[in-house]
């Protein structure tokens, strides 16, 4: 009668929380939900240059912007063609034959800042933009709002509890083995997972990715009989 009790209660309680018993334990499953709130926006900075381009010489055209070396995520390289044109006339190749590409490179940089510095991180690109075409030295600098992150900061200060899920989890197993009229002793073993979903909303012409990361912890604790 006592065994089909406490199984009759795990069932009711099926939309609250998992549980396993056996003969002697009782398994829980605990978890709660850490909503993260994106702090930070993420900038995709881009120069394009000459095959002869140095890193250093790619850094100069990004000077004032807040791009170091530690932002450069990649370089890639492509080809654009040589076109040659006479004023009043609409460009065309002016020398028979197969038009023949230039190869170029493609510099990529992520620059992260708070969300409340987007107007003024967009206002200095602009300005680091226009100040590398005027010098017309083959360095063309574009950007645009990737989208937006948790900072680490941010997500360590609302990293999961150890001490709090097991609390709940050992609330939540007392309160099955009550009505079977058990007691819950030591645990007997213990697994934890973390996962992200994330979620867009949205903020002008990008998005915010605001995850949310439940924290589980699954609790086998020994059962006690009075």
């Amino acid at each position: 009668m006592r065994k089909a009790l406490l199984i009759s209660v795990l069932l009711a309680s099926a939309s609250l929380v998992f549980a396993q018993t056996d003969a002697n334990s009782i398994t829980v499953v605990a978890s709660r939900n850490t909503n993260f709130q994106a702090d930070q926006a993420v900038f995709s900075v881009s120069v394009a240059s000459g095959i002869n381009a140095s890193l250093d010489d790619v850094l100069g055209a990004l000077q004032g912007s807040g791009v170091t070396a530690a932002n450069f995520t990649g370089v890639n390289s492509s080809q654009q063609l040589s076109i040659t044109t006479i004023p009043g006339i609409t460009p065309f190749p002016v020398v028979p034959g197969p038009i023949v590409p230039l190869p170029s490179l493609q510099w990529s940089f992520t620059l992260s800042v708070p969300l409340s510095k987007i107007k003024d991180t967009i206002g200095t690109l602009t300005t680091v933009q226009q100040n590398a075409a005027k010098k017309n030295n083959g360095l063309s600098v574009s950007f645009y709002v990737q989208g937006a992150q948790v900072s680490p900061q941010s997500q360590q200060s609302q990293a999961c509890v150890l001490t709090d899920l097991i609390a709940d989890a050992r609330a939540q197993a007392q309160k099955l083995a009550d009505a079977a009229g058990l007691g819950v002793g030591v645990i007997l073993a213990m697994s934890s997972a973390t996962s992200a979903t994330p979620a867009s909303i949205g903020l002008s012409s990008f998005f915010i990715a605001a995850p949310s990361a439940p924290c589980a912890l699954t609790v086998k604790f020994a059962l006690q009989r009075f």
